[in-house]
């Protein structure tokens, strides 16, 4: 409803249940109405409402405003007895009177809409009170009233009203702001007093849209038939034809049918004004052609197939019918139909029929009572609806979907349907693959002897019908696709089929863990070997096909080949243990990387649709001990020195051989710093400044800080203390070379400077 008109019709549902006092209500800008035969109205009055010097007549405002058009005045019997007074007299001015075409106004009773034409109509109320008539015993009164807020035109205005009414409605209208009650009078603007008969509304047409007959059939079982209308006072008179008939409340009630299945012609002429809307045409007439039933009776919804072989489908008796429907010669399109199964229920009887199917478009379903009496039980005429196909999907659960029916395990069953109210139930198939349930999931496996392909079969079912024809396939059919049966192969877990095994410094066996660094005995280094445990696999994980790689790493980074494994291996439930060991001679801090990892193949695996952190793999890692000092020579060339001793300076392009004691850690990588011995040839290019340091050839010791930055290549820096065994420093002059001055100078001198070394030989300690 429209929030505007809710609110109207709420204030005045208000207001009328508000007061018991009477009423008087006069049009805005009407003459004085003597509203009190005796006693007077206790003054004053607001909002261009007059009261006369005697107390007893009111004029009301010319335009008032919205809360002064009701005032609530007290009555007493002169005026020394208003302030005490206690009765009450409500008074309201309402807005001007609509002129309404009464012959020009249409009303729809099935619509629930009233059509009014005329002027000022604009906040006029209808109201309507009428009891429907039907075959039933009680009806209730169905009465309210609204309002016209918003006129489509300046002459026309469409009302809701209750849909359903009967067309003998009582219609009345009302002006703006009026009220409706025992207790409330009326004049108009002249002053007369207005009664109920002068606000009735009588339509120029009253039309029908919901069709005026109701019943599929007649039923002549057990007596007269009667036919369910629509709008029973609306029908003037009936005929039958050869049949009698006659308009009762709410139907037409059918006598002396003549034949055998025979069907009645009903014509309905309807009363005066009122009309049947065949589209855009209103007819006075209705004519109808209905079958004659001795049982009613019913197709279940959802039971009447086309295209399907061998099907069945479900008829309903109605409860009434005393007959046996066992008893009874059935047919569907003319073909003999056969009782499969017949359930009582409260509500009919249920008659499943097993047919050799339809490919029509709708079915005729009758029931004789024999072939010599051929006399018509029931009949039935039902629209078939397309075969519904099955739609399936395997599941592995926990692993994904599957398009094939696995030999080794079960895989769970979904199946859903392209329309139809049924559902599909996987039915066992001999030979191919046997059908289990386990916690309401339908689970499929394939015979162990099974290959090929198979289509899986579906019974179709309709659960909505009682319990024991629920269980009942109606009809059998295969999918339109085929699946392989083979055997099923779930990713296992890796850590539990392989293992590392390395023997401890007891040479007993240990079982490495995996995602863990290990480290072994420098003794036991060549004991470590992998080992596949297929007699753990488990047929419902079926084959396996995993990825084996095996690598060694030095101390240095560089890999050790010999030791260098990749394999691609298949897995067969229950096969034979492999060993299969870690080659070469490991040297000390040599890393062991062992991986597997399965072949990350969909057409081999059930893959998790949802899941796809990836496939089972593990990783072993192990370190061999080493010693905890390295002692090796290593070829150094200082690009530039500093001699700090005096005379100190530059030492141009130097290269020695040093010997470097450098402390390990647990990886088997050197320390930065480390205590460096050697030989080292120094100042082997002239220098340009004016001490001149002859070539000379160095014994050095010191710290040395080296970064490795390749295999056995290192930048740094060093600090040496260094006995030279050089001639003497000269100090050049301006002169001739051979007048240089000898500078005083030390043996021993300190030196530091960045370098680059080359190589690695040695061993650790």
């Amino acid at each position: 409803m429209h929030p505007a008109r809710a609110l109207v019709l709420g204030c005045l549902l208000v207001a009328g249940a508000a007061t018991a006092a009477p009423v008087v209500q006069l049009p805005e800008g009407g003459r004085a109405v003597e509203v009190l035969p005796k006693g007077v109205l206790c003054g004053p009055v607001r909002g261009g409402w007059t009261l006369s010097e005697d107390g007893r007549s009111l004029k009301p405002p010319t335009r008032p405003e919205d809360t002064a058009r009701t005032l609530e005045l007290k009555v007493a019997a002169d005026e020394a007895g208003c302030a005490t007074a206690t009765d009450t007299l409500v008074v309201v001015a309402t807005g001007p009177f609509p002129r309404i075409d009464a012959a020009s106004t249409t009303f729809y009773p099935d619509d629930g809409r009233l059509e009014l034409k005329g002027s000022g109509l604009k906040s006029v109320t209808i109201t309507w009170s009428g009891t429907p008539r039907g075959t039933e015993p009680l009806h209730a009164l169905m009465e309210g009233q609204d309002v016209c807020l918003e006129p489509s035109g300046p002459s026309d205005c469409a009302v809701p009203v209750t849909p359903g009414l009967p067309t003998d409605a009582a219609l009345s209208w009302l002006p703006p702001f009026a009220r409706t009650g025992a207790n409330v009078t009326t004049y108009d603007a002249n002053g007369r007093f207005l009664d109920d008969e002068y606000f009735r509304l009588r339509p120029g047409r009253t039309v029908l849209t919901r069709p005026l007959v109701q019943s599929s059939g007649v039923d002549l079982s057990k007596g007269p038939g009667y036919v369910a209308v629509t709008h029973s006072e609306a029908i003037a008179s009936v005929e039958c034809g050869s049949a009698r008939c006659e308009v009762t409340e709410g139907a037409v009630s059918i006598r002396n049918v003549p034949g055998v299945n025979p069907t009645v012609a009903l014509r309905l002429r309807l009363t005066p004004r009122v009309f049947f809307a065949r589209g855009d045409a209103l007819d006075t007439a209705v004519a109808e052609t209905l079958p004659v039933l001795a049982c009613p009776l019913s197709a279940v919804e959802g039971t009447v197939l086309r295209d399907a072989e061998d099907s069945a489908l479900v008829m309903r008796l109605d409860a009434a019918c005393a007959h046996d429907p066992r008893a009874l010669l059935w047919t569907v399109n003319g073909a003999r139909a056969r009782v499969e199964r017949v359930v009582k229920a409260t509500e009919g009887t249920y008659v499943l029929l097993r047919t050799r199917g339809t490919d029509e478009p709708q079915v005729t379903v009758t029931a004789t009572s024999s072939r010599v009496d051929g006399t018509v039980v029931a009949s039935e005429t039902a629209e078939t609806k397309p075969l519904p196909d099955p739609r399936a999907t395997l599941e592995l659960p926990g692993h994904g979907s599957i398009d094939f029916v696995p030999t080794n395990r079960p895989a769970e069953v979904t199946v859903a349907s392209n329309g139809g109210q049924g559902r599909f139930v996987l039915r066992p198939l001999g030979g191919a693959y046997t059908v289990t349930t386990r916690e309401q999931a339908t689970l499929v496996q394939g015979e162990p002897t099974a290959g090929g392909f198979v289509s899986l079969r579906f019974g179709y079912r309709l659960p909505t019908l009682p319990a024991e024809l629920a269980t009942t396939d109606l009809f059998l059919t295969s999918e339109r696709v085929q699946r392989a049966v083979r055997e099923a192969s779930v990713p296992a877990n890796v850590e539990g089929l392989v293992e590392f095994v390395c023997a401890d410094k007891e040479g007993h066996d240990e079982t490495l863990s995996p995602s863990r660094p290990h480290r072994l005995d420098y003794a036991m280094r060549n004991t470590c070997r992998v080992i596949i445990h297929r007699e753990r696999l488990n047929p419902e994980d079926g084959n396996q096909e995993i990825t084996l790689r095996i690598d060694v790493t030095k101390s240095d980074g560089s890999s050790r080949g010999e030791s260098h494994v990749e394999q691609r291996l298949f897995l067969r439930p229950k096969g034979e243990v492999r060993v299969i060991p870690v080659q070469g001679n490991l040297g000390q801090y040599d890393r062991i990387l062992v991986q597997v990892a399965h072949v990350a193949d969909e057409s081999r695996y059930a893959l998790s649709t949802v899941d796809r952190t990836g496939l089972p793999s593990a990783q072993w890692t192990a370190i061999v001990r080493g010693g905890m000092f390295r002692l090796y020579t290593m070829a150094t060339i200082p690009a530039g020195l500093y001699r700090a001793t005096q005379p100190s300076g530059q030492l141009a392009i130097n290269f020695g051989v040093l010997s470097r004691l450098a402390l390990l850690n647990n990886e088997g990588q050197e320390r930065l710093l480390g205590i460096e011995l050697g030989l080292m040839g120094l100042g082997l290019v002239p220098q340009s400044g004016d001490i001149q340091f002859p070539p000379t050839l160095a014994a050095v010791l010191g710290l040395g800080l080296r970064v490795p930055i390749g295999p056995g290549a290192a930048v740094g820096a060093q600090a040496w203390i260094a006995r030279e065994f050089r001639g003497d420093i000269t100090r050049r002059t301006s002169g001739a070379p051979g007048t240089d001055i000898v500078v005083p100078s030390s043996k021993w001198s300190f030196i530091f400077g960045p370098s680059i070394s080359i190589g690695n030989v040695g061993f650790n300690l």
